[in-house]
């Protein structure tokens, strides 16, 4: 197992598995997972409770193959799978409470309601990882929240979430190539 020299070996990205979700918000960190796997030339092989592919440095790209919900089972299985602390993982999902176009990356933390960050937390019983979180608010004030993070993303809104995607990517090459700090200072906040 790898440890790039920023303390990141493994990425894990959060997501549904299965077509009916692939264009859904919920899939905000599958799709930074599928854009650093193609950049890279690399493809997932299954694994139980997860995908993985290989980047460049033996960075390890990992796809949750449960649902949101359950994230905490993949993310448990690859650390153990690895034998590294939850420190040398990169989390990225998506977040209904950060305005579509901004990013958040921290060192550690709540989980801001984020329910697949949130069961992550509770199975490896930490908040002491880095995560990424790609905006995807607000919610439309009456709709349910599980019904807005299920729905597939609005035409008018594809063009600004393919770019988001694209810059999360680039924030987590750079969080792996030069550490969490130096990424936050380039790609917190809105584009």
């Amino acid at each position: 197992m790898c440890i790039s020299d920023s303390g990141i070996g493994i990425i894990l990205c959060l997501g549904n598995p299965g077509l009916k979700y692939a264009l859904t918000w919920h899939n905000a960190g599958f799709w930074v997972a599928d854009i650093l796997a193609r950049e890279a030339g690399v493809s997932f092989k299954r694994a139980g409770a997860f995908e993985i592919a290989y980047l460049p440095g033996g960075i390890h790209l990992v796809k949750p193959s449960v649902y949101m919900n359950e994230s905490g089972r993949s993310a448990g299985a690859i650390l153990t799978a690895k034998q590294v602390p939850p420190e040398n993982m990169l989390v990225v999902c998506d977040d209904v409470n950060i305005p579509l176009g901004s990013l958040r990356l921290r060192k550690n933390g709540s989980s801001g309601g984020q329910n697949g960050l949130k069961n992550v937390i509770d199975v490896l019983k930490t908040q002491e990882f880095p995560r990424l979180r790609i905006g995807i608010g607000p919610k439309p004030e009456k709709m349910d929240l599980a019904k807005f993070v299920l729905k597939k993303v609005p035409k008018a809104n594809q063009e600004l979430a393919s770019v988001v995607a694209h810059r999360a990517a680039d924030c987590v090459l750079e969080s792996v190539n030069n550490g969490v700090e130096a990424a936050q200072a380039i790609y917190n906040g809105q584009i």
